[in-house]
C-alpha cells in the first residue's frame, strides 16, 4: 500500500512531531503532582535526559511512546508498511539506546520507571504503579 501524503507532506508531519513536553508526559505530570512528589523536568545533567527526576528517591522516569520505542505486544508499535528497512533500523536504534541509558543509570544507583504511552489510558493504574514505586520506595 503506498502513502496518501506526498513526500513532502509526509515529512511535515513527521517533523511536527515532538520529542518532550508531549500530553502523555503532561498526564503523568498531573500523577505525579496528585502524589504531592517533587520532580524536575528533562534534566540535562542526567544521562538520558529523563522526563521526570525525582532526586530525593533517586529515581528517574521515562515516558516512552509505544511506536517510537517499540512497546512489545502494543498494537500503537506496528511498524509502518512503506520504507520498512528504515522504520525497523531507527526502532531497533531507539530500543539499543533506550536500554544502554538504562543500564547506565542504574550502575549510577538510579531506579529506573518507564511509563508507556497507551498504560495512560488508564490513569488510575499508572497511579498507583507510581505511588508503589516512589512512596513504598
Amino acid at each position: 500500500m503506498t502513502d496518501i501524503y506526498t513526500k513532502a507532506k509526509r515529512s511535515e508531519i513527521m517533523a511536527r512531531i515532538k520529542g518532550c513536553n508531549t500530553s502523555p508526559e503532561h498526564t503523568v505530570e498531573r500523577l505525579l503532582r496528585k502524589l504531592k512528589i517533587k520532580y524536575r523536568r528533562n534534566v540535562k545533567s542526567v544521562i538520558g535526559q529523563p522526563d521526570f527526576v525525582v532526586n530525593s528517591l533517586k529515581t528517574v522516569i521515562f515516558v516512552h511512546g509505544c511506536f517510537w520505542h517499540n512497546h512489545e505486544r502494543c498494537k500503537r508499535a506496528k511498524l509502518p508498511k512503506t520504507n520498512k528497512n528504515f522504520w525497523k533500523r531507527k526502532i531497533e536504534g531507539n530500543k539499543k539506546r533506550d536500554l544502554r541509558i538504562e543500564r547506565a543509570l542504574r550502575k549510577q544507583g538510579w531506579q529506573v520507571l518507564t511509563i508507556w504511552q497507551c498504560r495512560l489510558r488508564q490513569p488510575k493504574r499508572v497511579l498507583r504503579r507510581l505511588e508503589k514505586s516512589l512512596l513504598n520506595h
